[in-house]
C-alpha cells in the first residue's frame, strides 16, 4: 500500500517550488464530464456522531500463528548527489515485495526550488533479501522537470506506479503537468513512464480486484495571475498496460475540492477515500469496477480531529488515525467509525515529549495496527472495530527511523518499510515482526 499525509488532495504539490505560497481555488465550471454512478439511490447522510455509540461486540478468534523474530534490513542507500527522501509504497508481490523510495535535491543556490527527483523500485524476498538489482522508474536530473511522491499499487498480475510530472512553475510560458505511469512486470521490472493524463497533478491511487487501478487527482483548469492554481478533482482508472482505461471523471459531487486529508485505501474487493472537510470526517465508497456509489458520502459529523494522517476499511469499520501536538507533547490517537458513519470511539493510543510522529493503519489480526515511530523504535497498537484500542507495543528498533513508515499487514504479521539516517546520508529498512497476541 501507498502511505503519505496529504493536505487538500487538490492543491498540487509542485506549487510548494514557488518562493510565494500559493492558493488553489475551486473552479466556476470545472468542464469535466459528469459523475459516473453505481447507482441512482438519493444521498445518505449518517447521525449526528459527536458521542460515542455504545459499542459493538467483537471476537477477533483464535489468533493466527506468526513464527520467527523480527528483524530489521537495510536494502538502500541515498544515491550520491541527493540529500532527502521518502518511502512511497510498499506491496506484496509474487513471494515477496516490491518498496518504492523517492529522492530529492534542491535546484538553485537558495534552496528555494525543489530541483531533481529520483524514484526507485526495490524487488525483495521475505527476508529482505534483493531479489534484483534497484531499477530507476524516474530520474529528472539535468532537467527543469519536478516529480511529485509517486504511488504504488498492486495491477491486476503486475504492478503500478503512478507520479506527477511538471515543468517549469505555474505562470511560467511552457508551464505543462501530466501523470505518467510505470508498469512493473512479472519479475519486479518498471517500464519506462508514460503519460496517462495530461493537465492533472498528485495522483494517490489503489488497485481493485478487477485489475484496474483507480486514482484520485486534481485538474488544472486555469493558472491565475500570480501562480493562482485553479483545480477540480477527477477519478480515473488505469489498466495494468499502463493504458488509460476511460475519461478521467469529475467527482466533485463526492470529493470537493475542500477536501482535506484524503486517503483512497483497499474495501475488500473495492476502494473507499476518507477525508476530513472542517469538523466532518466523510467516507465515499467505489464499487470494484471503479465507480462511485451515487448514494454518496458517510459523514461523521462534529469528529472535530486536526487531520487524517491514515485509514483502513474493515468489514464491520472503518478506522482514521492521526498525531498531533497537546500541551506539550505529542499525541498519537485513533477514531473508531461504523459503515454508517456512527462514532464508535475516539481514543488517544499514546502520549510522549516528542514531535509528532505520521501514523499508519494496516488492516491486520483484531482489526487494524497502527503504527509510528518513537525515538529509533517502531510502535504500535491494534485497534478493534468496537473501539477497544489493546495496549501499545515495541516493534523492532530501526537506527535513525524518520518519517512515514509504509506497511502491510497480513494476519499478525505486519511488513514496513522506513527511511533511517539523517539528511545528506539517508537510506531505506525493510522490517517484518510480529504483533503480540491479546
Amino acid at each position: 500500500m501507498t502511505t503519505r499525509r496529504l493536505g487538500s488532495l487538490f492543491i498540487a504539490t509542485f506549487l510548494a517550488a514557488c518562493d510565494q505560497g500559493p492558493s488553489v481555488v475551486p473552479p466556476q465550471d470545472a468542464g469535466l464530464d459528469a459523475p459516473v454512478v453505481a447507482n441512482d439511490s438519493p444521498p445518505a447522510d449518517a447521525p449526528d456522531a459527536g458521542t460515542d455509540a455504545p459499542p459493538l461486540p467483537y471476537d477477533a478468534g483464535a489468533p493466527p500463528s506468526c513464527e520467527g523474530d523480527g528483524f530489521v534490513r537495510p536494502i538502500g542507500a541515498a544515491t550520491e548527489g541527493y540529500s532527502d527522501g521518502e518511502v512511497a509504497g510498499l506491496v506484496p508481490y509474487r513471494g515477496g515485495f516490491l518498496a518504492l523510495w523517492r529522492e530529492s535535491a534542491l535546484r538553485g543556490v537558495d534552496g528555494a526550488v525543489p530541483g531533481r527527483d529520483q524514484i526507485t523500485l526495490f524487488t525483495v524476498d521475505p527476508n529482505g533479501a534483493a531479489q534484483r538489482e534497484a531499477a530507476v522508474v524516474r530520474s529528472t536530473a539535468g532537467t527543469r522537470i519536478d516529480l511529485s511522491t509517486p504511488t504504488l499499487t498492486r495491477a491486476g498480475e503486475g504492478a503500478m506506479v503512478l507520479f506527477r510530472e511538471s515543468v517549469g512553475a505555474p505562470g511560467d510560458a511552457d508551464f505543462t503537468t501530466r501523470i505518467m505511469a510505470a508498469p512493473i512486470d512479472a519479475s519486479g521490472a518498471p517500464s519506462a513512464p508514460s503519460p496517462v493524463l495530461p493537465g492533472y497533478s498528485d495522483p494517490i491511487a489503489t488497485g481493485l480486484s478487477s485489475g484496474v487501478t483507480l486514482g484520485l487527482a486534481s485538474r488544472v483548469v486555469e493558472v491565475l495571475d500570480g501562480g493562482v492554481v485553479v483545480a477540480a478533482p477527477g477519478a480515473f482508472r488505469v489498466r495494468p498496460s499502463g493504458e488509460l482505461a476511460a475519461a478521467a471523471i469529475d467527482v466533485t459531487a463526492f470529493i470537493p475540492a475542500s477536501a482535506e486529508n484524503v486517503v483512497l485505501r483497499p474495501d475488500g474487493d473495492a476502494a473507499a477515500v476518507i477525508y476530513k472537510r472542517g469538523s466532518d470526517v466523510y467516507v465515499v465508497r467505489f464499487d470494484p469496477g471503479g465507480l462511485v456509489d451515487s448514494r454518496g458520502p458517510r459523514v461523521t459529523r462534529n469528529l472535530l480531529i486536526p487531520s487524517i494522517d491514515d485509514g483502513a476499511l474493515l468489514a464491520d469499520g472503518v478506522i482514521v488515525a492521526w498525531s498531533e501536538e497537546l500541551n506539550g507533547q505529542a499525541v498519537v490517537a485513533a477514531a473508531v467509525l461504523g459503515v454508517d458513519g456512527t462514532l464508535r470511539a475516539r481514543r488517544v493510543i499514546e502520549q510522549f515529549v516528542g514531535s509528532p510522529p505520521p501514523v499508519t493503519v494496516v488492516p491486520s489480526y483484531g482489526g487494524a495496527t497502527a503504527l509510528w515511530l518513537r525515538d529509533g523504535l517502531m510502535r504500535g497498537a491494534t485497534i478493534q472495530p468496537d473501539g477497544v484500542v489493546r495496549a501499545a507495543f515495541d516493534g523492532p528498533r530501526v537506527s535513525e527511523g524518520a518519517g512515514r513508515i509504509a506497511a502491510v499487514g497480513s494476519g499478525r504479521r505486519v511488513t514496513a518499510m522506513v527511511q533511517t539516517g539523517a539528511r545528506g546520508r539517508r537510506g531505506v529498512a525493510f522490517t517484518r515482526f510480529c504483533i503480540p497476541t491479546p
